[in-house]
Order: structure tokens, then C-alpha cells, then sequence
């Protein structure tokens, strides 16, 4: 088979500007998988009068948060960076996910972990904009607008 020379990466940003650029993401992704599994904790988890609603959605929000960590992932190779999970930079960290908290409280500390993931792709948002990336920032700002519907969907089931 013939060698073929790999063709020099020009999508028009700059090395510098792609390394932030993915550092960053790096860390929504942290922030992202956090939550996924979190998520799935309490979905497992989960007891009482709220079970079965709370099931259901944490189910959906598990599923789409995976997704969700795949897209962020597969941008940073599109900008020329390997992806990784570093489970010590987890902000909730996962080895201390309580098994045995309210749906009550289970529903609002995802709330709040979905307001601070939302908080963090926002500056990720600026940064892209500020360099001319509108991919990034058009992926997380599609992100945000989940991350919102979540937390409005997780806050609602806490209102009688």
C-alpha cells in the first residue's frame, strides 16, 4: 500500500486558537460526563412518590446527555485534539454520588448541575465567538438550549 502524506490541518483557525479552544471543551466535556453519570445514579436510585416521573426523565436526560458528550468529543477532534475524561476534575466527583437522597433533592442538585454546565459552555460561546468559530458555537449554544429545558423539566417536577 502506498504511504499517503496526511494533509496539513487548515480549517482557517490557528494552532494556538484550536488548542484553547479545545482545552476548553475539554472541560465542558468533564462537566457534561459528570452529569451524565450523576444522572444515571439517581435514575437508578431514584424512590418514593416521584419515582416514576423522575425515572422517565432522568432516562431521557441520561440518554441525550451521552449524546451529547459524543458531539463534544468528536468536535475536539474535528479541531485537532484527542479528547479525555479526567475523573479527578469532575466537579461533583463520581465516587461520591449519594445513592440515598430524596427525588427531591436529587432533582434539585441536577438543576443546579445543569445551570453550572450552562454557565460554563457560555464562556466556552464567547471564546468561539470571539475567534471565529461559529461551529463550536453553534454546537453548545444548541447544548445550552437543552441544558435549560432540562433544568425547567427537573425544576417543574419540584413545584405543586
Amino acid at each position: 500500500m502506498e504511504a499517503v502524506a496526511v494533509p496539513k490541518f487548515e480549517n482557517g483557525l490557528k494552532f494556538e486558537v484550536r488548542q484553547e479552544l479545545a482545552e476548553q471543551l475539554g472541560d465542558v466535556l468533564d462537566s457534561v460526563y459528570s452529569l451524565m453519570i450523576r444522572t444515571h445514579v439517581y435514575h437508578w436510585n431514584v424512590e418514593g412518590p416521584l419515582f416514576d416521573p423522575v425515572h422517565k426523565l432522568t432516562e431521557a436526560q441520561y440518554t441525550a446527555l451521552f449524546q451529547a458528550v459524543d458531539e463534544i468529543a468528536e468536535r475536539m477532534r474535528a479541531l485537532d485534539a484527542k479528547p479525555a475524561v479526567n475523573a479527578n476534575s469532575f466537579p461533583t466527583g463520581v465516587s461520591n454520588i449519594p445513592a440515598s437522597l430524596s427525588a427531591e433533592k436529587m432533582i434539585a442538585e441536577l438543576v443546579r448541575q445543569h445551570e453550572g454546565v450552562v454557565r460554563r459552555m457560555r464562556d466556552v460561546v464567547a471564546l468561539a465567538e470571539k475567534v471565529d468559530d461559529v461551529v463550536t458555537a453553534d454546537l453548545l449554544t444548541g447544548l445550552m438550549a437543552r441544558h435549560e429545558k432540562d433544568a425547567w423539566m427537573l425544576r417543574s417536577t419540584l413545584r405543586h
